[in-house]
């Protein structure tokens, strides 16, 4: 896989998740998943060891209460770890009721999400010297084949990379080259206020989903 490039550079353990798997003593596992991860997140796990065995999943409260208590929520990264054992809790509850989560949750709000290509920036690869998304062309063929595996109809530019006058001419390329699908681009907050209102402005006449973090 090409490296990726954007404005905010590519640091470890902003692109991975971190996925915490729950069994209870009836043999019945649960999933959750928090963003983020590597061995830091694997440890604030591990360490929550003792506040788990022999908790019941369905007594959420306790287990918010355990995890999160003030003093503790203010100084560590509780609440995304607390997140993730609340959903495996919520799938173990479902899997012993037999029901889908979103029962446990209020409901069902649609029967189907759509979602977005992700098209970065890409340096070649280090080995093969392949991946590069730098040009007009290479990005339209990265797009057209993430299209062709996934049937995408909408996509997302992840940029704050280039020059905003080379990105608008980027993301005008994809809407012409799909002028069915919808579109979003997201700089990293790289724009400064007048290039964000100008790009704005310039996109404005296009299918656009919307337009994330400018500044």
């Amino acid at each position: 896989e090409a490296a990726l490039r954007h404005s905010n550079g590519t640091h470890w353990g902003r692109f991975v998740r971190t996925v915490v798997e729950v069994e209870t003593d009836e043999g019945i596992v649960g999933l959750g998943e928090m963003g983020g991860g590597g061995a830091g997140a694997e440890l604030a796990f591990a360490g929550l060891k003792s506040y788990l065995v022999g908790h019941d999943p369905f007594d959420l409260n306790r287990m918010r209460y355990a995890i999160c208590n003030p003093t503790a929520s203010l100084y560590n990264n509780r609440t995304q770890l607390h997140a993730a054992l609340e959903f495996a809790c919520l799938d173990i509850i479902g899997k012993k009721l037999g029901v889908p989560v979103y029962q446990l949750l209020g409901g069902r709000v649609r029967d189907r999400i759509g979602f977005a290509s992700y098209l970065f920036f890409r340096y070649a690869d280090r080995r093969s010297g392949k991946g590069e998304v730098r040009t007009i062309d290479q990005l339209l063929e990265h797009a057209h084949a993430l299209k062709a595996e996934h049937g995408f109809h909408a996509h997302k530019l992840k940029a704050g990379v280039f020059h905003p006058d080379y990105e608008l001419e980027c993301f005008r390329a994809l809407a012409a080259e799909f002028p069915a699908d919808t579109l979003r681009y997201d700089p990293n907050a790289a724009l400064s206020v007048e290039e964000a209102l100008r790009f704005g402005q310039a996109i404005s006449d296009l299918r656009n989903d919307y337009f994330e973090d400018p500044t």
